[in-house]
């Protein structure tokens, strides 16, 4: 029994010890968590509200340093007025100037470290006019800049225009190393819609074409053709003929023989020629293909009634 005794006595003591030893350790830990206040030697008010901005940082409640409000990283675009300044001696003895700054609305507040804080406005994020940003019509006129407003007006119609007139001629081959169609030198290749592309060839015929398909680039032969005429092509490379078949309820080709419609070619090798029409168009019911001469006919009425670039 007084074997038990002493057990549940030690144990006891050791318990009450233990208990002291953590309230101890609870009472050091929230000690080293508070912050020493900083101390504030001399504050002064502006006279005059000067706009200004911050970079980086804290942002406290008081002059005393404790309580961080805001972090200045989030507020790089905020203008803010600068108010007062205060000369403070920091719990780590060094001295420094701290200003308080306040939004232009009022909302955002606080005490900041005055070599964070800039005079000025807020800088604006920057920002880039990218060509989604521009009008249909803008877009065009800048894409086609150089070719006379005259010619191009942002309609289909116009653009047919362009290309069924033959420019002047270049020195040079329509070819180049690699057995491609090729603009000429000295001319301007206008990008339509990346990568489709127009441009002039060394002949003054136009060029229309994928930047990354060049084996189905076409030479654009110039004039309006009659339905009723026979095409051939001994080039070797695609050619386009705009003919004036209006087709049933003008948007579609007129039947021609030995063509079929381009509907009904395989439509991975189609999406290789969509070039051929700027992307401006329906093609499917507009053109006829014949694929042992590489000619395509398209059907200027039908490509005309779809008036507006589609990009």
């Amino acid at each position: 029994m007084k074997v038990n005794k002493l057990i549940v006595s030690a144990l006891t003591i050791l318990s009450v010890s233990t208990m002291g030893l953590a309230t101890v350790a609870s009472n050091a830990d929230t000690a080293l968590a508070k912050t020493k206040a900083a101390k504030i030697v001399k504050t002064t008010t502006y006279k005059a509200k000067h706009k200004v901005h911050v970079t980086k940082g804290n942002m406290y409640s008081t002059a005393k340093l404790t309580k961080v409000s805001h972090k200045a990283k989030n507020y790089k675009r905020t203008t803010f007025y600068r108010i007062k300044k205060a000369k403070v001696v920091k719990s780590n003895k060094k001295k420094a100037v701290y200003n308080y700054v306040k939004s232009t609305n009022g909302k955002t507040k606080g005490w900041i470290w005055h070599g964070y804080v800039k005079n000025g406005k807020a800088p604006k994020a920057k920002t880039s006019k990218t060509k989604s940003s521009l009008s249909k019509k803008q877009q065009f006129n800048k894409m086609f800049a150089g070719i006379k407003k005259e010619e191009m007006q942002g309609h289909v119609d116009k653009l047919i225009s362009f290309l069924l007139t033959k420019g002047n001629k270049h020195s040079g081959s329509l070819i180049d190393n690699k057995g491609n169609l090729k603009v000429a030198n000295g001319t301007k290749k206008y990008l339509l819609d990346n990568p489709i592309y127009a441009g002039t060839l060394a002949n003054g015929h136009r060029i229309l074409g994928m930047t990354d398909k060049p084996q189905y680039n076409f030479e654009v032969m110039p004039g309006l053709y009659s339905n009723s005429e026979s095409f051939s092509n001994n080039s070797g490379h695609w050619v386009i003929y705009y003919i004036s078949g209006n087709g049933d309820d003008g948007v579609a080709a007129s039947p021609h023989k030995g063509f079929k419609y381009f509907g009904d070619l395989d439509q991975q090798i189609a999406g290789n020629m969509k070039g051929a029409w700027m992307d401006v168009y329906s093609s499917n019911d507009a053109t006829l293909y014949n694929w042992k001469s590489k000619i395509l006919l398209v059907n200027k009425k039908a490509a005309e009634n779809r008036k507006y670039l589609n990009y």
